[in-house]
């Protein structure tokens, strides 16, 4: 395959594909990603389109030690794969650089783009007509991969102040204005209980039988 012509967007792609190869291996061979069906697309725009993909490969510039993480796809109906890109992992390297880290991440979404032309009555005869695919490729029914890049942006971010206990006063608090979540709680809990003690009354009985038998 032959290369896009910027280098930046390139390399993305080699880090993308390589990581989709790891992916796979985690896979069922059933489940695999088809990798040159999801990158086709993506590949034509890097080509024809780079001009689209200015701030993207601003970022990926200044911040190369991104990240792609393949998530399942957002989309029920047709939706492929995801995948995350996040732009900085070492907040120490940035602010040592003098370089702002970013407040925002992109995410790839591939979905399938089915079109449907026509059934396929192709015949050998025909102009470019392949027999491994035993179609000509023009004017059939044909399925290709969709993709949408969105800007996903960081407005706040907080995590909990304070030790476990001030979080179970917390959850205390909670509880006594939601009656209806602490109930289910509370029929959620009694549940684990009696099945935990089934499984340890079951145990000693079998225990007790062994010591009986001996």
């Amino acid at each position: 395959m032959q290369k896009v012509d910027n280098k930046t967007l390139q390399l993305f792609l080699d880090r993308f594909i390589e990581e989709l190869k790891e992916e796979n291996d985690r896979r069922k061979p059933e489940k695999e990603i088809n990798i040159p069906f999801v990158i086709s697309s993506l590949y034509q725009s890097f080509e024809e389109h780079t001009d689209m993909f200015k701030e993207f490969i601003q970022d990926l510039c200044l911040y190369t030690d991104y990240t792609i993480d393949i998530l399942n796809s957002q989309y029920e109906y047709n939706g492929l794969i995801d995948a995350e890109i996040k732009l900085f992992r070492n907040l120490n390297k940035y602010n040592k650089n003098g370089i702002t880290p970013p407040n925002h991440n992109y995410k790839f979404c591939f979905t399938y783009d089915e079109r449907y032309f026509g059934f396929c009555d192709c015949t050998p005869d025909m102009p470019d007509y392949r027999e491994d695919k035993q179609c000509c490729g023009h004017g059939c029914d044909a399925v290709f991969c969709d993709f949408s890049i969105y800007k996903v942006s960081r407005i706040v971010s907080g995590s909990w102040k304070g030790d476990e206990h001030d979080y179970w006063e917390f959850e205390d608090e909670f509880y006594m204005s939601e009656k209806d979540l602490a109930e289910k709680k509370e029929k959620e809990e009694r549940k684990i209980m009696i099945k935990e003690l089934r499984n340890r009354i079951e145990e000693d009985q079998k225990r007790l039988a062994e010591l009986e038998s001996m």
